[in-house]
């Protein structure tokens, strides 16, 4: 078995003066953020305080590498549904000097084992746009599987991009 290299914990309303910066990255902006504004610490932690002021139908953790207890990350499920126990994953490393190095893919296994074993879902599923490759190889290698493609879903830097939906299932997840 591989040495854990992050852990997952909970948000505190400090880590704001981290991800805003991670925010307004340009990549982040494209890729994961959902607006195209900009985004000061103030916004920041207003965005992190009801984040952390809720639990169902969302849960939200910080990645922190293990080796240097760095704030690193965060992940997410998002429209937790405990009727039909499904939920949204989504997943971001921020610290570009922390990326490549397997944290995310640790991470989704781990936030992924949260919703299986502790909230005891069946499903879980995410959207991302087909041109972020590396994030689509990430979940392949996580057993997500391609479920649809939603045409020009997402309008960045003046044009439209497709957006994939994958999933997986609780007997897909070993």
């Amino acid at each position: 078995m591989e040495k854990e290299k992050i852990r997952l914990r909970a948000l505190t309303k400090e880590d704001a003066k981290t991800s805003w910066k991670w925010r307004n990255n340009d990549d982040v902006k494209y890729f994961y953020s959902g607006h195209p504004f900009p985004v000061n610490v103030e916004k920041e932690e207003a965005w992190l305080s009801k984040l952390i002021d809720s639990d169902i139908p969302l849960a939200s953790f910080g990645i922190v590498e293990i080796e240097t207890d760095k704030f690193i990350g965060m992940s997410f499920l998002k429209n937790i549904n405990l009727i039909h126990r499904n939920a949204e994953i989504a997943i971001f490393i921020g610290d570009q000097n922390a990326t490549g190095k397997g944290f995310a893919k640790e991470a989704t296994l781990k936030t992924i084992d949260f919703a299986f074993n502790e909230l005891n879902l069946n499903r879980i599923y995410l959207v991302v746009q087909d041109d972020n490759f590396n994030a689509i190889k990430l979940y392949e290698k996580c057993n997500f599987v391609k479920e649809a493609v939603l045409r020009e879903a997402n309008f960045k830097k003046g044009k439209y991009v497709d957006v994939i939906m994958m999933s997986i299932l609780r007997s897909e997840y070993t």
